[in-house]
Parts: structure tokens; sequence; C-alpha cells
């Protein structure tokens, strides 16, 4: 079994896990940076020191771009709430605008940050990692929806 599909494997369990109702959002989401993390590292080829770095500002990044894209959708709600009445709209457009600008402002920071201790290379695999890993990830909730949404049986009365 080549490493691709072990990793798919894995993942596919820690999902199914996650639905295990002993398991938090937050025991799942932890598990789940664990091995981004892990993979991540490794792709990047960093030794101990880089690495013990990298994985403590990349927790710190995860955390806050996970605040700001809750204040966005928060604020995203609240416009769809309003929309009809129109109460407020002005302002809630320029709050989303703000959380925008934040979570980019935060996203170069990053970036920047990333540049003292791992080479425009690695930015870029990270960058390209981080991407197809997302994406896995909707791949496998997206199907698993798919395959809960059968038909149930007819019940007699």
């Amino acid at each position: 079994m080549n490493m691709g599909k072990k990793y798919k494997i894995m993942l596919l369990l820690l999902f199914f896990a996650f639905l295990n109702p002993v398991y938090s959002q937050d025991d799942f989401r932890e598990k789940l940076q664990e091995i981004k993390l892990e993979k991540l590292t490794k792709k990047l080829d960093l030794d101990e020191t880089v690495k013990s770095s990298f994985v403590d500002k990349y927790k710190e990044f995860s955390a806050d771009m996970r605040e700001l894209n809750r204040k966005r959708a928060k604020t995203y709600k609240l416009m769809t709430e309003n929309i009809e009445s129109g109460n407020g709209l002005d302002s809630l457009v320029n709050q989303l605008l703000d959380n925008e600008n934040q979570i980019d402002t935060r996203r170069e920071e990053f970036i920047a940050d990333m540049k003292t201790i791992l080479t425009a290379k690695q930015i870029a695999k990270m960058i390209i990692f981080e991407r197809k890993f997302n994406n896995e990830i909707k791949k496998l909730l997206k199907q698993y929806q798919k395959d809960n949404k059968k038909e149930k049986p007819f019940k007699d009365n």
C-alpha cells in the first residue's frame, strides 16, 4: 500500500471517529492538525529545530485564522438575516470588508514570518500542500454526505 493510500485511510478513520459522539469537534480538529503538521513537516524536510518553531507558528496562525473566519461568518450571517429589512447593511458591509482585510493581513504576516525560517521553495510547497490537504478533506466530507443521503426504507403504518 503506498503512502497516499495509507494517508487517505488514516484521514477516513479519523473522520469517522469524529462522528462518534465521544469526540468533540475540538478533538477532531486537533487530531486533524496533528496529522496535517506531521505530513507537512515531512514534506518540507524540516530539521528538529526548524520543525519546532514552524509547528508553534503554524498552530498560532491556524488559531488566529479560525477566529477571524468565525468573525467573518458571524458578520455574513447577520447580513443575510438583515437583507430584507435593510437594517444596518452599510455597517455590516464595512465590517465584512474589515474582516476580509484582517484575514489578508494575518496571512501576509504569517508568510513574512515563514520567510525567516523557510525557503521560497518550502513556502510554495506548504501552500500547495495546504490546498491539496483541504481539498481532500472536503472530498471526504462530500463523499460521506453523499453516502448518508440514501433514501430511508418506507415504514409500514
